[in-house]
């Protein structure tokens, strides 16, 4: 599985049906990446990567141009076997899909106990370089902060702030911005209304249920492509829900439920991996 001011970032809609293409093949290919290429640490074919590609309703043209966009941002990187390459992921390529999964599955967990304390950042992006803006947006919610008032994004995890450092030096606003970690000091809003302004929980619970309905209508796989095909929206699914969710400890949300949606959402992601690499297994033996 991939960074302020003005509104808070715009809650995602979980699509209604389940479609044969999920984003871009690029963004697709790095998810098969992390679901079936990175367990097994082996070289594959193009050809195999053709055809879960195809699986997932692209063409061969858009499907070769994914794996060499992804070699050039040095996520795989190919060895010559004969005629044809195999490709492997680079430890960069290894990072990237560690997070993603890991950052999916820990929507699953709850938090350890809270210290009550807030890492606050303030950035501001020049207007000539505006272009960017949608970009620090995303990042910073993947990375799980939130606007309670404009200019001011917050997060209840001050560990992540090596995250937050790095992509603002990767965006070049190191030097715009400040950063604080600390306590809610009494002046102006609780922890509570915090919560509620930068995070409209309701909504994510929202899509949360719409999820959960949404695969539990969907069809048994009755092939191994079938089983890609739904692992790759039930991926696209929660890396939405990773940069919607917070991830909030439970003092700071006590009755909130869509801690117990997710583990469904993954208790049903776990049950597609097991055919769709078997699957990707014979692929791997032509």
């Amino acid at each position: 599985m991939y960074w302020m001011c003005a509104s808070r970032p715009s809650v995602s809609v979980v699509p209604e049906a389940v479609e044969m293409q999920h984003g871009s093949a690029r963004i697709v290919l790095l998810r098969i990446l992390g679901d079936l290429v990175h367990p097994t640490s082996k070289p594959v074919p193009t050809t195999a990567l053709l055809t879960v590609l195809s699986d997932a309703g692209f063409g061969t043209h858009a499907a070769r141009q994914a794996i060499s966009r992804c070699a050039r941002m040095g996520v795989l990187t190919g060895e010559k076997d004969g005629r044809s390459t195999r490709w492997l992921l680079t430890q960069a390529g290894k990072d990237l899909v560690i997070d993603g999964n890991d950052r999916a599955r820990q929507l699953g967990t709850q938090p350890g106990p809270w210290n009550g304390r807030w890492l606050m950042l303030a950035v501001s992006v020049p207007h000539e370089r505006r272009v960017i803006r949608q970009k620090l947006y995303r990042t910073l919610s993947w990375v799980g902060c939130g606007t309670p008032v404009p200019g001011i994004w917050i997060t209840a995890h001050s560990d992540r702030r090596g995250r937050i450092s790095t992509a603002l030096q990767r965006f070049g606003l190191d030097q715009t911005a400040v950063s604080f970690i600390g306590e809610a000091s009494g002046i102006g809003l609780s922890d509570a209304q915090l919560v509620s302004q930068a995070w409209d929980l309701d909504a994510v619970s929202r899509s949360y249920r719409a999820a959960t309905s949404l695969f539990d209508a969907a069809p048994e796989p009755v092939s191994g492509a079938d089983a890609v095909r739904l692992l790759l929206h039930v991926d696209e699914v929660l890396q939405k829900l990773v940069a919607e969710d917070p991830w909030l400890p439970s003092e700071l949300c006590p009755d909130w439920t869509g801690r117990q949606d997710a583990t469904r959402l993954l208790s049903y992601r776990d049950s597609l991996l097991v055919p769709a690499r078997t699957y990707w297994d014979t692929l791997l033996r032509r």
